[in-house]
């Protein structure tokens, strides 16, 4: 039994109930008169479809291993079969991280998904998303749409002449025509061109662009009207969210307005993966309940269809990420949380309370509790976000975010015999406030709750359902977001079979009761600064399994411009690879919001030469687990490895000037090759294979091991 799917229950019955009254009154149903429906790409019901994207972790099933051109294709087998059970009508295929991926659609892709009856629609990336022709070479190349890269006439060309032979390939897609300096290419004139070239060979090919709530100006839409036929549009929450669905319907209703007099058609894209910019991946119940909201508009068609961004369609091969479980004790916590590139206003906040149990008869009354906060103590962040917990609506327990003990579960007590005293009933409070205008993210946690005097109801955050949970949520901002966030080990499965659920117009289950347990007595009392695998940090900071590679400097330690710490490996070379490649995951959550100070660099030494492969700030990165040099994937390391029997690869923390108290802690896990023999890379065998150097008092490297 799964804990989400009650929340879907209704949804599901209504839009299966939908789906039949539409088959029994198709001839009747007014459809909006927007272009893609005229074309006849939207299918009755709507589009229904799941889409990889720019670093998710598990919305792809490529081959375990590479094939004989070194290259790790798309398992077009495995994934039609995920699509199918997932209840899908259409595929947005991207042509993205692999050069291969083109080929892959055309000789394979496309006529097993034509032969499962799954139409096709292809995800093209933009300049900003394609890293491709640097003249230091193809080590600092990464993911493009190829073979013809950011030529979009060849691309409408090519595109509309593989949709004359497999009639499948309804639509094609461009992302993010409007970000950084991608309008400068997709003028006015370009895409009469581009339309004009695919019109010619098939007029009925569907052409989209992604679009961004801020983006609906009427100078966009004028613009881009002539010549496309829709719009995917991602959901973001009040702003930076992938946990709050409280907009969604009215920002549809929103965007409609404004596409329909335009006879534009609205896709909504909808994270059920992690999105770089939110503070907290999707849930299963967000998912659940955003569905909920966004089938009856696909089913009788105001909207055009439904992108499911992210999908874990392959759950197997990737799990749940182990560190996004930030609960202090079992799988829940309850978080307040931002994203980057917003500012929650003054005197906005987020409450969870419920009403508790009050014992007359005590002496004292007091609760224990944890907190948890992903700050530094940085001066420009004091004084703007409060952690509260209260009491009858009376503030009884405050502390600043910027507080002693961020990155850590930090110990509190309250004694609250003054405001319990007399009273067989209260209201308890936990709240985040912003007491200035806040513009950084955050995520701030509470767990354990250990009251004395009186009883809390899921006072471990264990249970996520609606129905049972107790807990009830107040939201008085529109970026500020307060949830019950529980990170279990088969979240990934459990998203999954909420899309293919919905998409199915199945009923589901109800969801069961999940209790807290007992709260451990050996908690600490006394709060300490962050320490990798130390006291207070999160149980399990590896991306996979256990294990993970940490290079760290602590809090109030001076370091030199210069100093580096690492781990090395001397990795063979197969001299009859197809090609060389070295892949990587890195995360830098733990890090003061600082640039120029800390570089997480990789560096290849040969016999002839040494050379650095990535070179970035730690402080610039999204603060996730991402892949490769620039955040763009494996690295192309042939021009350096060809000729060699064996190359060494480091693994460092540098810094790029000396600190006095800027605290960072760099992980690097899942490290992979293609033509090189990497002993251990997940870390899973503690350093086995490597080699740890950590020569500069004040800076660390080792291995962590989950207990």
């Amino acid at each position: 039994m799964k804990r989400w799917v009650a929340l879907i229950a209704a949804a599901a019955l209504a839009v299966g109930g939908q789906q039949a009254m539409a088959k029994e009154t198709k001839a009747e149903q007014q459809f909006p008169d927007v272009k893609t429906r005229t074309k006849g790409i939207i299918p009755p019901g709507g589009v229904l479809t799941s889409k990889t994207g720019g670093n998710t972790v598990d919305a792809e099933t490529r081959e375990a291993k590479p094939r004989a051109d070194g290259r790790y294709h798309y398992d077009s087998p495995k994934l039609i079969q995920r699509l199918k059970a997932m209840n899908v009508n259409t595929y947005l295929f991207g042509i993205w991280e692999s050069p291969t991926d083109w080929d892959d659609l055309r000789s394979e892709f496309a006529p097993l998904a034509r032969a499962a009856g799954i139409d096709v629609w292809l995800d093209l990336v933009p300049p900003s998303e394609c890293q491709a022709d640097r003249p230091e070479g193809p080590y600092l190349e990464g993911y493009c749409s190829r073979p013809f890269k950011l030529d979009f006439i060849a691309w409408a060309r090519n595109i509309a002449t593989l949709s004359l032979q497999y009639p499948n390939i309804k639509a094609w897609q461009i992302d993010d025509f409007l970000i950084a300096r991608n309008s400068d290419l997709f003028t006015g004139p370009y895409l009469a061109q581009i339309k004009a070239t695919q019109d010619a060979i098939n007029p009925n090919l569907g052409f989209l662009t992604t679009m961004y709530h801020w983006d609906y100006t009427a100078d966009h839409l004028e613009k881009l009207a002539p010549y496309i036929d829709g719009v995917l549009f991602p959901y973001l929450g009040g702003a930076q969210s992938t946990t709050d669905p409280r907009f969604l319907a009215a920002q549809m209703d929103e965007l409609l307005a404004k596409l329909n007099p335009l006879h534009l058609d609205l896709i909504l894209l909808l994270y059920t993966d992690r999105f770089l910019d939110a503070a907290l991946p999707p849930s299963p119940e967000y998912v659940a309940e955003s569905l909920k909201v966004a089938m009856p508009y696909a089913a009788d068609g105001r909207i055009g269809g439904i992108v499911a961004y992210g999908a874990p369609v392959n759950y197997d091969r990737r799990p749940t990420i182990a560190s996004n479980n930030l609960a202090q004790t079992g799988e829940g916590r309850l978080s307040f949380a931002q994203g980057i590139y917003t500012t929650a206003p003054a005197g906005g906040f987020a409450e969870a309370y419920q009403q508790v149990t009050v014992d007359p008869a005590a002496g004292s009354y007091n609760l224990r509790f944890a907190t948890y906060d992903q700050v530094s103590r940085t001066p420009a962040k004091s004084g703007k976000l409060y952690k509260e917990v209260l009491v009858d609506d009376q503030v009884v327990w405050r502390s600043d975010v910027a507080d002693e003990f961020g990155f850590t579960w930090a110990p509190a007590s309250v004694d609250l015999t003054a405001a319990m005293r007399g009273k067989t009933t209260a209201k308890l409070s936990l709240k985040l406030y912003a007491q200035a205008p806040a513009n950084f993210p955050i995520d701030v946690g509470f767990d354990s709750l250990v009251p004395t005097g009186f009883t809390i109801a899921n006072f471990g955050f264990e249970d996520v359902n609606p129905a049972t949970r107790v807990w009830q949520l107040k939201q008085q901002s529109p970026i500020i977001h307060g949830t019950i966030d529980k990170v279990t080990p088969h979240q990934a499965k459990d998203v999954y079979d909420v899309i293919a659920a919905a998409f199915g117009g199945q009923p589901q289950p109800a969801v069961p009761t999940t209790p807290s347990a007992p709260i451990p007595p050996d908690l600490p009392r006394t709060g300490t600064t962050y320490q990798p695998g130390g006291v207070g940090a999160i149980r399990n900071s590896a991306m996979y399994g256990k294990g993970r590679l940490s290079l760290f400097v602590p809090e109030r330690s001076a370091t030199s411009a210069g100093a580096c710490v690492w781990a090395e490996q001397r990795m063979a070379v197969d001299p009859n690879a197809p090609r060389y490649e070295i892949s990587w995951w890195d995360y830098d959550a733990y890090a003061a919001d600082l640039l120029g100070y800390h570089l997480k660099q990789v560096t290849i030494v040969t016999s002839k030469e040494k050379k650095l492969l990535s070179n970035l700030d730690a402080a610039e990165a999204p603060k996730v687990w991402m892949n490769g040099q620039g955040n763009w994937g494996a690295v192309d390391i042939a021009q350096f490895v060809r000729g060699e029997t064996s190359v060494v690869l480091q693994f460092a923390l540098c810094e790029q000037q000396g600190v006095g108290d800027y605290m960072i802690d760099v992980g690097f896990d899942e490290i992979d090759a293609v033509g090189l023999t990497v002993t251990n890379g997940d870390f899973e065998q503690g350093a086995t294979g490597w080699t740890i150097v950590s020569p500069h008092a004040g800076m660390k490297a080792q291995v962590l091991t989950a207990s």
